[in-house]
């Protein structure tokens, strides 16, 4: 009977904090059952009284069960943040790539304008040599 007693005494004091906290609207204080859903346990598994309880195990499983639903929500937020910080670094990196491709670019349409003057100018002085030549 003793476990039973501790049972009330906690439900006791539960009642008591519920009623003082009445008075406090309800959507300022944050409560952990909005983020996180409270694991169902079977009735077969809970112990008949808190003495029976072992409560390493118990914070062991309570402690994965929350940190299971926590790390599957978290997942959004993760990516979220994750997409955020990718856009960042693709805006710079095509930023980046545009600028040296514009130089890079660039450098290629001078070289390829002075070798095409080069070339012009070769085939116009072989031309006038040939006329010099033929006379």
């Amino acid at each position: 009977m003793h476990g039973d007693d501790e049972l009330q005494r906690l439900v006791t004091q539960l009642r008591a904090a519920a009623e003082a906290s009445a008075d406090v609207p309800h959507d300022t204080i944050p409560v952990l059952t909005e983020i996180v859903e409270l694991p169902r346990y079977d009735a077969a598994e809970l112990p008949r009284t808190l003495t029976d309880v072992d409560w390493a195990h118990l914070a062991l499983r309570v402690q994965e069960n929350v940190l299971e639903r926590l790390l599957g929500r978290s997942q959004a937020l993760i990516d979220d943040e994750m997409q955020a910080g990718l856009e960042a670094v693709l805006s710079r990196t095509t930023e980046s790539l545009a600028a040296e491709l514009r130089l890079t670019l660039g450098q290629l349409v001078r070289d390829l304008v002075a070798r095409a003057v080069t070339d012009e100018l070769t085939r116009v002085h072989d031309e006038i040599m040939g006329e010099r030549s033929r006379k």
